[in-house]
């Protein structure tokens, strides 16, 4: 049977500013371990302006196959905002910490460098704007959504906007660093918004980009063909293509980065297993969190695919919950060594010429 999460993970430390370092090709494939439990397995285990006041409009949520979405700029975005994804997005924040070893970015930020305004886009319930903000009491953090679902109460230099980061930027100030994390699929031209970015950047401002790129890989062999989570993988991406999104966006960072004018870029790709097949210890913890987090009873799978599946594809929701299980079996099968690549793609902004 597949190990269990466990109730919360290893304590965070402060963020520490990371040195520069050279980034090679894409990690080489896991070791998975070998396991006599793997025959037991049973699949039940879980291992005008761009910002908007908040308005009754705004508050008045989307409701749809039991789940609720952000009504400012109904339907550009697919993913819930209910309180079911709020907790998810939580403990997703905890697996990315455990990913990047307790930093809350791993841009090259010189230490001795004071961030005075940092912006992070697609904040969803806040909690990475919050812990930077604690950690940073030096900085102003704001962070944008489409969706109010954040605290009302925050450190004192942390605040929120309802904010659509595809309309022209309006702020009064720029920012030292901007922080984005799971935004794929989420905008229509990528291209505009590192534009947008680098015109927001002090010159020697940051930005860092953080996302998952498909399609899901397998560790060892090829797919079945009869494959549901491979079958899901393909589904999504399609879905995704017809509401005018790639799903594979994240690939493209670093060129559209460069081609905006951001220089110093890099790119570095961190292999995340879907459950806990992998060998070693870090891995197979950072499994056992992702495998919560996507096939875990707060339902990240689910929220993946109910409006992109019953609004895009035409299905019902009685075929969606039924694939949804099987796709959830594979996932946490650890007999099946599925992972995910997540790009992480920095970049500066040039300082000023002499």
């Amino acid at each position: 049977m597949a190990e269990q999460a466990p109730s919360s993970p290893p304590h965070a430390g402060p963020s520490p500013r990371s040195e520069r370092s050279s980034v090679g090709a894409a990690p080489p494939a896991l070791e998975a371990e070998d396991s006599d439990d793997d025959s037991a397995y049973d699949g039940d285990s879980t291992a005008g302006s761009s910002t908007t006041s908040i308005g009754s409009s705004i508050l008045k949520f989307r409701e749809e196959n039991g789940r609720t979405y952000h009504a400012y700029k109904d339907g550009s975005y697919a993913l819930p905002n209910d309180e079911v994804e709020a907790d998810r997005l939580d403990l997703q924040h905890h697996e990315f910490q455990l990913i990047f070893d307790g930093k809350l970015f791993t841009a090259p930020i010189p230490k001795d460098k004071v961030l005075h305004r940092v912006l992070d886009v697609g904040t969803g319930t806040g909690i990475w704007a919050i812990d930077f903000g604690d950690d940073h009491p030096e900085s102003t953090v704001l962070g944008v959504d489409l969706s109010p679902i954040q605290p009302t109460f925050t450190p004192p230099n942390v605040s929120f906007q309802i904010d659509d980061v595809e309309a022209p930027w309006t702020y009064t100030h720029k920012f030292d660093f901007i922080y984005s994390r799971m935004m794929m699929c989420s905008l229509d031209s990528y291209p505009k918004f590192f534009e947008q970015a680098l015109a927001n950047l002090n010159p020697g401002g940051f930005l860092e980009m953080v996302d998952p790129a498909w399609p899901i890989k397998l560790n060892d062999g090829e797919w079945p063909k009869d494959s549901a989570l491979f079958k899901w993988s393909a589904l999504w991406g399609e879905g995704m293509q017809k509401m005018g999104r790639d799903a594979e966006c994240a690939r493209h960072y670093k060129d559209q980065m460069i081609a905006a004018g951001f220089v110093n870029v890099t790119e570095k790709i961190y292999i995340v297993a879907n459950n806990a097949w992998p060998k070693d210890k870090k891995m197979k913890m950072i499994g056992m969190w992702q495998n919560e987090n996507i096939a875990g009873p707060q339902g990240g799978i689910e929220g993946l695919s109910a409006a992109l599946f019953t609004r895009v594809l035409g299905w019902s929701k009685m075929e969606l919950d039924v694939f949804m299980a099987q796709v959830k079996w594979e996932h946490r099968n650890p007999r099946i060594h599925s992972y995910y690549e997540f790009i992480v793609v920095v970049g500066e902004k040039p300082e000023q010429d002499a």
